[in-house]
């Protein structure tokens, strides 16, 4: 199937809409027809028959997560909706930063760390009488192949104060940076955006092709501060492993609440909500070109007037 960008909005008040929730942003998918299901079976991790004509396929294994990029976007709308829906009072939250002091480039030492970490960070809370947070942790790579990890504590209360000292006598591994969250009203947008994309500052050397991808974003971090720099769009894509988690998650933490709805049902549930985002896809046919289906997408922000 191919897909086209298209200024023609879905509008039937029919249609059938995807309401997810996730704090207070809501994403409205909206169909012109709805799908019922995928039209492909996985027989091995290697084969696939296609339901439609009962043939059977070899999926096209990645080298890397550039070139799926429908993987990709899966990817980012998770760490949008998880972080959305978990961290939406900003005085129960705590923004933390691991580094390494070296270039770190080892995938799995940073899972085993990271999780010897929490164990340590939770011993430190009891101690200190602190309530158990839970976390929601995303793995970023740098230009030179260095690993990082940028995570959200959250509490059900107000958060308590953790120094920077105490964090990284925690952590061991480096240097870290304990925030609080400020004036940020879509953190997952911040964190989705910035982690496909790679500041040029960032780049020894720019080829041709990336020369091409540079745009210029303006970004509001989780700490309340505007960030205006250039970036390479999808960057830094082809620096994830395939098959790595890129977003990992305690198990109190929150899932987005998904429904499913009529485009005049989700209307009236978003009544008094601000628009921040709309988008709209043609869906074609990849043999005979024909349009079999027409998206819009659209973001709502309840804090925005």
């Amino acid at each position: 199937m191919g897909v086209n960008l298209t200024d023609k909005e879905v509008i039937n008040p029919k249609s059938s809409t995807k309401v997810t929730t996730m704090g207070h942003i809501t994403e409205l998918v909206i169909s012109d027809k709805r799908s019922r299901g995928t039209p492909c079976r996985r027989l091995t991790k290697d084969d696939y028959v296609d339901l439609r004509t009962g043939e059977v396929k070899t999926y096209k294994h990645i080298a890397h997560r550039a070139e799926s990029e429908q993987s990709m976007r899966h990817t980012l709308a998770r760490i949008r909706a998880l972080v959305n829906t978990n961290v939406s009072r900003p005085e129960c939250v705590r923004w933390v930063t691991l580094t390494y002091a070296e270039n770190m480039t080892d995938t799995k030492r940073l899972y085993v760390d990271f999780v010897a970490f929490w164990k340590r960070f939770k011993r430190y809370c009891k101690r200190n009488g602190f309530q158990n947070p839970e976390y929601i942790s995303v793995q970023e790579p740098q230009a030179r192949g260095a690993w990082h990890v940028h995570a959200f504590f959250i509490w059900n209360e107000r958060a308590p104060f953790v120094s920077n000292a105490d964090l990284a006598k925690l952590w061991g591994q480096g240097f870290v940076s304990v925030k609080a969250l400020n004036n940020c009203d879509n953190v997952g947008a911040y964190f989705s955006a910035y982690l496909g994309d790679i500041p040029i500052t960032d780049v020894d050397v720019i080829t041709p092709e990336q020369e091409r991808q540079v745009v210029e974003k303006e970004l509001t971090a989780p700490d309340g501060c505007t960030v205006k720099k250039k970036y390479i769009k999808g960057g830094r894509l082809h620096l994830y492993p395939p098959g790595m988690n890129i977003v990992r998650k305690s198990r109190g933490v929150r899932e987005p609440m998904v429904e499913r709805m009529t485009l005049e049902q989700a209307k009236k549930k978003i009544s008094g909500q601000t628009e921040t985002f709309s988008r709209s896809f043609e869906i074609t046919n990849d043999d005979s070109g024909e349009i079999v289906n027409h998206i819009t997408k659209k973001y709502y922000n309840s804090k925005r007037k």
